[in-house]
């Protein structure tokens, strides 16, 4: 027997388990295609349960399972065909009065759907007070016994619908849970996707503004060595606009590159942030030594790490850029002697919307880190409070340049 309600209640839950995976996993995003999908499950369970299912008479009343679901939800088609098809049943398994148990059904599907009260009170109200009457139709005879087995399989009822409605909300309730936290997911990828795109857009801005005031239309050398340089950032800005279109990962469009020539280019443009007070000093070697990686990207990160080191200087100091090769790697190091990090920022450094300026966003050293390790290589940061830092960023070099 215990087999037998076992196996039924798997005919009458597992189309409703089936549901909910479904909205999880195909992310269903309208309601009609939802309540479709839950009317499929609901009708689902039902036959699941009259086809293959054989419930001993005591427990026939757990084929109101689905019906309880359908008046829960006010799914008004589902729970007006079960109403008509389980007092059939019903009639047959208790050999109650089919008229009667119509009337039941209806009721029951009339205060569910058009009132508040509770599906599982409105359920019970009226088993409890059509049983009564049926017991005391005319030509029945009051048995104590018979009225007794009724109190306990309203009770049964009670409690197992009590933890069917229940167990249903809970999942439901996941269900929404895992939604809003997708929701929230996606939100925050659209907001640290703008962040770094302003964030970024900040330095060739920058860069633009400083040769312009340096611009010299009676210089006409100078004018056009500015100019270039001027539509490069501008071209560079563009370049962070289209992130827009993708909220979760940036764009890098790897090509055979001199990298030399990238960091020279940074260290002629990181000049131009310097004055007397906080110096800047550089060595690169002379070589042409070739990677694989996106130019403007690499250039981005690197005026990106320059700015904060200068920015990490107080009052004097001096920012030194060294690039060389070591074995298979192109090794950059930018170091500063600013207030460097205790060990708890160094551990923190790198994380989104972590940052110790005052007016930072905390996507800088993040970004950093994602162009880097899309051109599968590694950035490291070395830092003593009061001693400045040191970041180390590894690239590997093309094939034939090692």
């Amino acid at each position: 027997m215990f087999v037998s309600v076992f196996l039924n209640f798997l005919y009458l839950l597992f189309p409703l388990m089936c549901y909910f995976l479904y909205m999880v996993y195909s992310k269903a995003a309208f309601q009609e295609e939802k309540h479709l999908f839950l009317d499929l499950a609901i009708f689902t369970s039902y036959y699941l349960c009259i086809r293959f299912g054989k419930l001993p008479t005591t427990y026939v009343f757990l084929i109101n399972i689905p019906l309880l679901i359908a008046l829960y939800k006010k799914r008004i088609f589902p729970g007006m065909i079960l109403s008509l098809c389980i007092p059939i049943i019903l009639s047959s398994s208790y050999e109650t009065n089919l008229g009667i148990l119509f009337l039941q059904y209806f009721l029951i599907f009339i205060f569910c759907y058009l009132t508040n009260y509770k599906t599982i009170n409105v359920f019970i109200f009226f088993s409890i007070l059509f049983g009564i009457l049926t017991l005391f139709l005319p030509n029945n005879i009051i048995d104590v016994n018979k009225l007794c087995y009724a109190l306990v399989i309203w009770i049964i009822m009670y409690v197992l619908f009590h933890i069917i409605i229940l167990l249903y909300a809970k999942v439901e309730n996941t269900v929404r849970m895992y939604y809003s936290l997708e929701s929230i997911t996606k939100e925050k990828k659209l907001y640290e996707s703008l962040f770094k795109i302003t964030h970024e857009i900040k330095n060739p801005l920058a860069v633009c503004k400083g040769y312009l005031e340096m611009f010299d239309i009676n210089n006409p050398k100078k004018a056009n060595k500015y100019v270039n340089i001027i539509n490069q950032e501008i071209d560079r800005t563009l370049l962070l606009l289209k992130d827009f279109s993708d909220v979760s990962k940036i764009h890098v469009e790897k090509n055979s590159m001199d990298i030399t020539m990238l960091v020279e280019d940074v260290c002629d443009e990181a000049s131009l942030a310097f004055n007397n007070n906080i110096k800047f000093k550089s060595n690169v070697p002379e070589d042409e030594i070739m990677i694989n990686g996106d130019y403007n990207r690499l250039k981005q990160v690197l005026i990106n790490l320059v700015k904060n080191a200068r920015e990490s200087i107080e009052d004097k100091g001096m920012v030194f850029l060294e690039a060389k090769v070591i074995g298979k790697y192109y090794c950059i190091y930018i170091k500063d002697n600013g207030v460097g990090m205790d060990k708890e920022t160094s551990n923190k450094i790198g994380t989104a919307f972590y940052t110790t300026k005052k007016n930072g966003t905390g996507l800088g050293v993040c970004l950093s880190r994602e162009i880097i390790e899309r051109h599968n290589g590694s950035i490291a940061y070395f830092s003593k409070l009061k001693k400045g830092t040191t970041v180390k960023i590894m690239i590997p070099l093309n094939k034939a340049s090692v």
